[in-house]
């Protein structure tokens, strides 16, 4: 599955809800289908009241629900897909549509609220050497906090503070269970599924402790997009081998696989998991080869308003944003 937080762009329409992609590009209201599936096939008598149950709007609380909640999205996609190769729409209890086409919703953040955001920083071979760093002797953590976090399409706001805008194309890797001290070999039994994340970062304030170092030059509002979906791990075969590439104004700046990760997945999860993980937690990748900073004259490629964005990762789809300049 594909799933999304969205917004309906109607008017009146209020709150984010959570979607799935169908293979039409319509966003399913997931709640919503599965109340339809209920009333239809099952002959529920209360399918909103079991439907609102059993898949919270809220991706964090959806995921929070395992594998029920998975089950129940499930079905209310096939009944959803059903209906469309029937040469229908998907509709609720009351006839409602459940499903809208592209122009009438917009992609949030995919995980507006995770508990916790754990960045890996300096994980790639190829960015390290690029860099001039030393190989991390263990992973390198650091957080990202919520007010950042927005979705495709969404514009980002290069802050007044810097003129030198990198992007950062990486995978996010969502945890769906609570697990603590994972050992490598159970990593991927926690793992929900993938989405893309942009770690846009202020180069001039991370790299000065005092205007905020890492901790204030990769936080800024709205530099963390993340989305456009959550897929699901049984639609991403090989996820340490998935190939990454960012583009700027279409110009290919990144183009890399997993494989040149220096702690793996497995290795990442273990880490982070000194610490309790829970449902909807998103560990990043780290970034690749290619970002601005590393390249000899690195002015030109640093992003300015105008500019727009994407970072691609096979079977996640792309996550494209416009940058601009604050108000």
């Amino acid at each position: 599955m594909k799933l999304a937080t969205y917004r309906n762009t109607a008017p009146g329409a209020t709150g984010d809800r959570l979607g799935a992609l169908l293979s039409n590009g319509n966003m399913a209201d997931l709640r919503l289908a599965y109340a339809g599936y209920l009333a239809e096939e099952e002959g529920e008598g209360r399918p909103y009241a079991m439907a609102n149950a059993r898949i919270p709007r809220d991706m964090t609380q959806f995921l929070a629900g395992g594998a029920p909640a998975l089950n129940a999205a499930r079905v209310a996609v096939d009944f959803a897909e059903s209906a469309l190769r029937s040469g229908g729409d998907p509709v609720g209890p009351g006839r409602e549509l459940c499903a809208l086409k592209p122009k009438h919703f917009r992609l949030c953040a995919v995980i507006p609220r995770p508990g916790k955001f754990l960045h890996t920083g300096l994980n790639s071979k190829k960015h390290v050497e690029n860099t001039g760093n030393k190989a991390p002797e263990n992973v390198a953590g650091a957080p990202r906090f919520i007010s950042s976090l927005i979705g495709h399409e969404e514009p980002v706001v290069r802050p007044a503070q810097t003129t030198r805008f990198d992007y950062e194309v990486e995978v996010g890797i969502v945890i769906g269970t609570r697990c603590k001290d994972v050992k490598s070999e159970n990593a991927f039994d926690q793992i929900v599924g993938y989405t893309i994340y942009n770690d846009i970062t202020a180069r001039e304030v991370q790299r000065s402790q005092a205007l905020g170092g890492v901790f204030l030059g990769k936080n800024f509002d709205t530099t963390n997009p993340i989305g456009p979906y959550l897929v699901t791990s049984d639609e991403v075969p090989n996820p340490e081998e998935l190939l990454v590439e960012s583009r700027v104004n279409g110009d290919v700046r990144q183009h890399e696989r997993l494989t040149d990760m220096i702690f793996d997945i497995p290795t990442l999860i273990a880490f982070f998991s000194q610490m309790t993980l829970e449902p909807g937690d998103i560990i990043s990748s780290g970034t690749f080869g290619g970002v601005a900073h590393e390249q000899p004259d690195p002015e030109p490629f640093f992003m300015k308003p105008g500019d727009v964005v994407e970072c691609e990762v096979e079977h996640l789809g792309i996550l494209r944003n416009p940058i601009v300049a604050p108000e």
